[in-house]
């Protein structure tokens, strides 16, 4: 047997390609390379490091103009609508998936092999994604939209496994990055700066506009656009609150604020659904954020849009960001919330 390791040179996928290698699979060390970036030269530098370590053979993949188009584009463009991106399900869907389930065809490998923290149940045809054993560290909502396609090749060893366990069984292969700290949400911003990482290209976004209410009165001003998200109540300066992000209107450069009632919502209009086998309607429970807790809804589907319909109120419910559906630790599928 032959696999293709999502080789990124951190203690996840490193740990996961040594597991393969001690089970007896022929393993193949697969690396992007996203940027030009003395951080990306150095994670590079570490996934060799790791794949000589194991003895295995290591690809490099240029993949500097899917990420600039698929990932860092879609970034800035998604706050010059005034939406919240996710970055992380974009990577995952055109970026590292795609290219190695290419590199998978060409070497003739059974198994794409990544160090998430996912698990997958197989039976004949059909391929079932599911939550993490250890929900504090469960990445399934950033892989929701995987083709099965591609699914039914991938194994995430890591799965049943805490980041605790992981670490510990890197220190017994030997693995140089046993130690190494996780890698940022926003891998592309090393140092956490995204808003100047944006002003550097698109400086309209910081541009301080006014902060209004719903009636379009002027309570502030704002520092850009980009500083803001939906939800939001802290830092926003104002008297007379507490107040909320409601919307934000990037073609006036405003930032829109209400009382907490006025973020309520039970209902979320979605586009561009998929779900990983058939589609579903019905009762279900869905993540809004990454970060949040699953709630309980139930998905229905009027004049071809696809809406999910809560049981209570939720707060901060932003535009841009997934809503990805679960029965109990199923992935269903999700949506991107309008």
């Amino acid at each position: 047997m032959k696999c293709i390791v999502g080789l990124s040179g951190g203690v996840d996928s490193s740990t996961s390609a040594a597991i393969m290698k001690e089970k007896g699979v022929e393993v193949i060390g697969c690396t992007f390379k996203m940027m030009e970036s003395k951080n990306t030269a150095s994670a590079i530098q570490d996934a060799q490091k790791v794949a000589d370590f194991l003895k295995i053979n290591h690809i490099v993949i240029d993949c500097v103009k899917d990420f600039k188009n698929y990932v860092i584009d879609y970034f800035i463009d998604s706050y010059k609508k005034g939406i919240t991106p996710n970055p992380c399900v974009m990577c995952n869907k055109f970026i590292k998936f795609k290219h190695l389930e290419n590199v998978r065809l060409q070497q003739n490998a059974d198994l794409i092999v990544t160090g998430h923290y996912a698990n997958l149940k197989k039976k004949n045809d059909r391929v079932e994604l599911m939550q993490a054993v250890d929900l504090s560290r469960d990445q399934s909502y950033f892989l929701y939209r995987i083709d099965a396609e591609i699914l039914r090749h991938v194994k995430f060893p890591l799965g049943d496994n805490s980041k605790t366990y992981t670490r510990e069984l890197a220190r017994k292969f030997g693995i140089h990055v046993a130690e190494k700290s996780d890698s940022q949400d926003v891998c592309f911003i090393p140092n956490g700066d995204y808003v100047g990482f944006i002003q550097n290209r698109s400086s309209e976004l910081t541009e301080s506009g006014d902060i209004v209410n719903e009636k379009g009165e002027i309570l502030g001003k704002h520092d850009g656009i980009v500083n803001y998200t939906v939800g939001q109540r802290k830092g926003l300066g104002l008297a007379g609150g507490p107040f909320f992000v409601s919307a934000l209107d990037a073609q006036k450069n405003r930032v829109i604020v209400s009382n907490k009632s006025g973020i309520g919502k039970k209902q979320i209009l979605l586009r561009d659904v998929v779900f990983i086998n058939e589609p579903y309607l019905g009762s279900c429970e869905v993540k809004i954020r990454s970060t949040t807790q699953k709630i309980s809804a139930e998905i229905i589907q009027n004049s071809g849009n696809y809406f999910v319909e809560l049981f209570q109120s939720e707060y901060g419910i932003a535009p841009g960001q997934h809503c990805v559906f679960y029965i109990e630790n199923i992935v269903l599928g999700g949506g991107v919330i309008c």
